[in-house]
């Protein structure tokens, strides 16, 4: 239809609608309504702000089985270098490179856990090979999500008090493992057993006024049990003199969560 004034002249069954659009008396639209032709029912739905409506029922939902015909929408990728949502939950667009390849990777971020110690003993009673060292740790944020899991990929302990030799770090699934006592001998019961997750072996360093103990090049896999933290625990493998604090180590865990 050209774009010019179309004079429309009321009268009975015309079903034409009109709406005033301007201040002139002689100024209106025709809408135009869209539908089945054949019926007054089924006509599509117009909202005022967001415009025509789509029926989103006709779009495959999510969990629903494939069937064979099914159609679909093209996916498009963005070139943003992997440029995208930094806060889990959020939708975030497919990033590509300059030559238009997806960019994806196999392991989903890695984090560093930084724990300080408790419960060390600070005077008289030494530390004898085997001895449990402390409290229980615990590795907050080790899964994305309750129940989610990872890889252990390193393992620092490092000693204020310049005192420690080389160390076990037992991980455990949870945070609900009990412990024997500080400067006791290491044990747990068996049902405890069953959450071990792995146990690093640390081999320790003298750096002057400091003591690191280290496990690198790891990969131990994990799944956390009822929650999102691990459990860790320490046992000393040489005998060595009480710290100056109980705070004295400092327990950092590298996890690649997935």
């Amino acid at each position: 239809m050209a774009d010019a004034d179309v004079q429309i002249t009321a009268g009975s069954g015309t079903k034409i609608d009109t709406r005033t659009v301007g201040t002139g008396a002689d100024e209106h639209r025709q809408v135009v309504v869209l539908g089945d032709p054949t019926t007054a029912a089924n006509v599509a739905p117009v909202d005022a702000t967001n415009g025509l409506k789509v029926d989103v029922a006709q779009f495959k939902a999510e969990d629903t089985a494939h069937a064979d015909g099914d159609k679909g929408v093209v996916m498009l990728g963005v070139r943003n270098h992997f440029t995208g949502s930094t806060t889990d939950g959020d939708y975030s667009a497919l990033s590509v490179s300059s030559y238009g390849d997806l960019h994806t990777v196999s392991r989903r971020d890695m984090i560093k856990v930084s724990v300080q110690s408790s419960g060390l003993t600070t005077a008289t009673t030494a530390y004898t090979a085997g001895d449990q060292v402390g409290t229980l740790f615990t590795v907050a944020n080790a899964g994305r999500v309750t129940g989610g899991g990872g890889m252990i990929v390193g393992v620092v302990l490092i000693s204020a008090a310049d005192i420690t030799g080389p160390y076990d770090v037992v991980f455990f699934d949870n945070t609900s493992v009990t412990l024997a006592s500080d400067n006791a001998a290491f044990a747990i019961s068996d049902t405890d057993a069953l959450e071990t997750v792995g146990i690093a072996q640390c081999s320790s360093f003298d750096i002057g006024n400091n003591r690191v103990a280290q496990a690198v090049n790891l990969a131990m896999p994990y799944v956390c049990s009822g929650g999102t933290s691990l459990g860790a625990a320490l046992i000393t493998r040489s005998g060595h003199t009480f710290f100056g604090a109980t705070t004295d180590l400092q327990l950092i865990v590298y996890l690649e969560r997935y």
